[in-house]
């Protein structure tokens, strides 16, 4: 098989599920309570078999997602509590003073977030046609209450092991990579408060999916990441090898295939397929994960993003999500986590364009596609 030449800048349940109209689906009911859930992507349609839209995994978004309360906005998710208005502070210096001075609605610890409370206000739902160049859609929730969102990315205040110099950013359209520190193109931040602290304490009340630590513990700067270290802590051990070539996370409680990579670098597709098919450790229900599943396995503080241990083959060029990313007719490109950290797209048809690894996933809360309601017989 060829390598990989291009990482492009990115299960199935077997056979039939019947299920009842509105019914919740619980899978992985044998694992247990989990400190930091993983929430659902917002995406609620399917465009392949075994994609994020056919299982909607996760913890279910609240109704409503925000409250607004004057010029803050708490996301009942998380727990977070965020700025109404993004901030224009350009350099990475520039956005941290800007937070630390920050006193709105009462409240004066604000900070800027690190890059796993940004991605918490992503909503994978807004698929674009490959086409498209336009990164003017934001990323995040629909109907949200946000306002002077930034055009093409926000700043946060991890910094990029492989290169300290920069750090991590979300992207409008999904995209996460890494900006120079003192680069000033493409200004904004949205401040954060509350979450659990580096010492385990909670500074506002947790959400149904509280956010995790990043990994991070150096710090470049007062007030970046590593400083702070907010979010849940993470369990020792992290992981537990359940000794049947499966691995149960103890942050999340998913559970992982041991081997990253099932059956070698694939299409898109396939890898849907391989989750599909796969019986291990005694079970049938394994799937490719979602872009939010993938992305808790990533440790920022490492140059090399994917644990090595207790798995193996995690040191592939990237690995795939079933998140769609950007459709036409003709090709899919679904979201792709790379092993320095980064979540870009990948066409999923491609096998001379874009081969990565496959890593089942099982576990925790599906909620399935309603089925559309039943026609009422014509009048005559």
């Amino acid at each position: 098989m060829k390598r990989l030449s291009k990482v492009c800048a990115a299960v199935f349940l077997p056979a039939v599920l019947v299920l009842l109209a509105g019914a919740r689906v619980m899978a992985g009911e044998d694992q247990p309570q989990a400190a930091a859930p993983v929430p659902q992507t917002g995406v609620t349609k399917s465009y392949t078999p075994g994609d994020d839209g056919t299982y909607q995994a996760g913890v279910a978004w609240p109704d409503p997602r925000f409250t607004v309360d004057g010029d803050c906005v708490t996301d009942n998710l998380t727990g977070l509590m965020w700025a109404k208005s993004f901030g224009p502070a350009a350099t990475l210096t520039e956005a941290l003073a800007y937070c630390k001075q920050l006193d709105l609605g009462g409240h004066k610890d604000w900070r800027m977030p690190n890059v796993r409370e940004q991605l918490s206000l992503s909503d994978s739902s807004l698929v674009k046609p490959i086409a498209s160049t336009d990164l003017t859609t934001t990323f995040l929730p629909k109907e949200h209450p946000f306002i002077n969102v930034p055009v093409i990315l926000t700043r946060t205040s991890t910094t990029c092991a492989k290169d300290t110099n920069s750090y991590w950013y979300v992207r409008t359209d999904g995209y996460v990579g890494q900006q120079g520190k003192d680069d000033t193109q493409w200004p904004g931040v949205l401040p954060v408060r509350g979450g659990v602290d580096k010492n385990g304490k909670e500074i506002t009340k947790k959400g149904i999916a509280p956010v995790a630590k990043t990994g991070q513990t150096i710090s470049y700067a007062p007030g970046d990441d590593g400083d702070l270290q907010m979010g849940v802590p993470w369990p020792n051990p992290r992981f537990t090898d359940n000794g049947n070539e499966t691995v149960t996370d103890n942050l999340t409680g998913l559970m992982w295939s041991k081997n990253a990579n099932i059956g070698g670098a694939t299409i898109g597709f396939e890898a849907l397929k391989v989750c599909e098919n796969l019986e291990l450790g005694g079970y049938k229900d394994w799937r490719l994960p979602n872009v939010k599943e993938l992305q808790t396995l990533i440790d920022y503080s490492s140059t090399l993003a994917f644990p090595k241990e207790p798995f193996v083959n995690t040191d592939g060029v990237a690995t795939w999500s079933a998140t769609i990313w950007k459709k036409t007719d003709m090709y899919s490109w679904a979201f792709i986590a790379n092993h320095s950290g980064n979540t870009v797209g990948g066409r999923m048809d491609s096998w001379d364009f874009c081969r990565c690894n496959v890593w089942p996933v099982r576990g925790r809360t599906l909620d399935p596609v309603k089925p559309a309601p039943a026609k009422e017989p014509e009048k005559k």
